[in-house]
């Protein structure tokens, strides 16, 4: 390998190696120039030892230790021939500038230093005891020895050149190789925000596909329990479906999220809505799962009846479930308590329960994603570790605070503070009439969907909710649109996605092409999408909502 590749490591050791081989040259031609005033023994000495180090550097020698021992026999060997040819006067002391150079080169600054301040105080020296006649300041100027003294310049501007030649070749190729590195960091970006983009795809894709199939068995599931309602033996095995699927719902949902916050991509929607009726749905599958483990549930918040706040109502929802749901997984006996109040103009959420509790070197961990207190944790209570990290995260994301506080075997206390903005309650009223008065009349709906099984649930779930409705189902975008120029609907709903026209294409056909009023017909999103990308390409389409809670599509 060249002086001009590898590591910093490699480079300086490569050039040590250099500057022994140039100085071992450089010695030995002076045996044989004359130059009566000193042993030119010294010469070969020299040759040989800055040569044997070359050959130990050569052979693995510890780099450090040779670099201190090549600048010290150098000062050693030049101030022998400078004691012996003139003191501080003496031509051999140029080249004291050419072994202090290599300090500056093969050691970081603080060496380096040393080693100057130690050329400094040998000349200092030398010059004292030159001055007092200790050593002889009588410098040769016969004929005999100018080739000597001419030699002796000739190769210290000889290595200073090859010296500064090495420098600005290395420096050239540190800036290329930084240059390099720059454009190979850049092509990774772009390979990154590549593989993102077909990732973010990706998880679309099979979150549709999973999606899909679970919201289905969830609305099936939920005609077959009305239907096996007087039958308990067939009604538990109906509600043990119910209950794997939405964990594998959770599950999937989960991953999706996450893979969302990470990327940065997830946004929240704001809205205006009653905490407590949003803290009640939240947590209104609890009481059942208390039950079944014998567990006492209890849930505060009178503190916060009648007040209304705004932001995003759905994270919150599943901020609070996560927190139940691994209350209930960590507790065996005792209670599970929720608790929601102010604290000044912030809300206050605590989840506490008589659980397992959490060490206390282990506390912070639990947010991090795919952890677990410990492994034993995680093999008997399994779990993927998402559920705190994704809490975590929503918190952040609506600027507020989360933490627990706990003790092993006395349970935990998770807790988090939103900064959410108290507005004026909505009128519910108008909201529960309209509701009554769509129910009792003969409305019109279009329901589209390419999968047979959502057209089948969602037909289901509205004749249970609105007895008096006629219900027309299509396959396929052009389908509808053949079924929308023949008649009239009071309300259309339209899967997103869907093979050859899907339900953007339809909705921006049905605004622009129909004529008034059918162009204005109202029209919901039929999808298991949540994300918000999807959201906002649903209302630039034209669809009165942007899309239905995944539960809602099928039940």
């Amino acid at each position: 390998m060249g002086p001009f590749k590898g590591t910093m490591a490699q480079r300086r050791r490569w050039l040590l190696m250099v500057c022994l081989a140039l100085i071992s040259i450089c010695s030995f031609p002076f045996y044989f120039v004359n130059q009566p005033d000193y042993n030119h023994i010294a010469n070969l000495v020299g040759s040989a030892v800055f040569g044997g180090m070359f050959l130990l550097l050569y052979w693995g020698a510890s780099y450090r230790l040779m670099v201190h021992s090549f600048l010290l026999a150098g000062i050693v060997y030049v101030l022998y021939l400078a004691v012996n040819t003139g003191g501080i006067n003496s031509p051999a002391m140029v080249w004291m500038t050419v072994i202090v150079l290599p300090a500056l080169m093969l050691l970081g600054r603080g060496a380096a230093l040393i080693w100057l301040v130690i050329a400094v105080l040998i000349n200092a020296a030398l010059t004292y005891f030159t001055q007092i006649g200790f050593v002889s300041d009588y410098v040769r100027q016969e004929n005999e020895v100018v080739f000597w003294n001419m030699l002796s310049k000739f190769c210290v501007i000889g290595l200073l050149m090859v010296a500064t030649h090495l420098s600005d070749r290395m420096h050239r190729q540190q800036v290329q190789e930084v240059v390099q590195s720059n454009d190979e960091l850049e092509e990774t970006h772009r390979a990154l925000v590549k593989a993102q983009a077909y990732k973010d795809e990706f998880i679309a894709s099979v979150g549709h596909e999973l999606r899909t199939p679970m919201n289905a068995i969830l609305g099936l599931n939920g005609v077959l329990r009305s239907e096996l309602a007087q039958n308990q033996q067939e009604s538990e095995i109906v509600e043990h479906i119910r209950r794997s699927t939405e964990r594998l719902l959770k599950v999937v949902n989960d991953i999706l999220d996450f893979s969302q916050l990470q990327a940065g991509r997830l946004v929240l929607r704001e809205e205006k809505f009653s905490l407590i009726e949003t803290i009640k749905r939240a947590a209104e599958e609890f009481p059942l799962l208390a039950e079944q483990k014998g567990l006492a549930f209890k849930v505060y918040v009178d503190s916060v009846r009648r007040t209304w706040v705004r932001g995003d109502a759905q994270r919150l929802q599943q901020i609070v479930k996560n927190l139940l749901d691994n209350a209930f997984k960590f507790t065996a006996h005792g209670s599970v308590q929720l608790r929601v109040q102010k604290a000044g103009t912030d809300i206050l959420f605590e989840v506490i329960d008589t659980g397992i509790g959490i060490a206390e070197e282990r506390r912070q961990q639990i947010f991090h994603r795919f952890e677990h207190a410990d492994i034993q944790t995680n093999r008997q209570y399994g779990g993927t570790g998402l559920g705190l990290s994704i809490c975590e995260r929503l918190v952040s994301l609506q600027s507020g605070v989360i933490g627990v506080s706990s003790s092993v075997g006395q349970g935990s206390r998770f807790w988090f503070l939103l900064p959410l903005e108290t507005v004026k309650p909505r009128d519910e009223e108008k909201a529960i009439l309209w509701s009554e008065e769509i129910a009792h009349r003969p409305l019109n709906i279009l329901i589209v969907d390419d999968n047979a099984v959502n057209l089948m649930v969602a037909q289901l779930a509205f004749k249970r909710s609105l007895p008096l409705a006629s219900v027309t189902l299509a396959s396929s975008g052009q389908e509808a649109l053949e079924y929308l120029r023949k008649q009239a609907f009071d309300l259309a709903l339209i899967d997103m996605v869907m093979p050859g026209m899907d339900g953007l294409e339809v909705t921006r056909i049905i605004r622009g092409s129909f004529p008034k009023p059918l162009c204005h017909i109202p029209i919901l999103a039929l999808t298991a999408n949540t994300n918000p990308v999807d959201e906002e390409q649903c209302l630039k389409a034209g669809w009165t909502t942007s899309f239905t809670n995944p539960s809602m599509k099928n039940n």
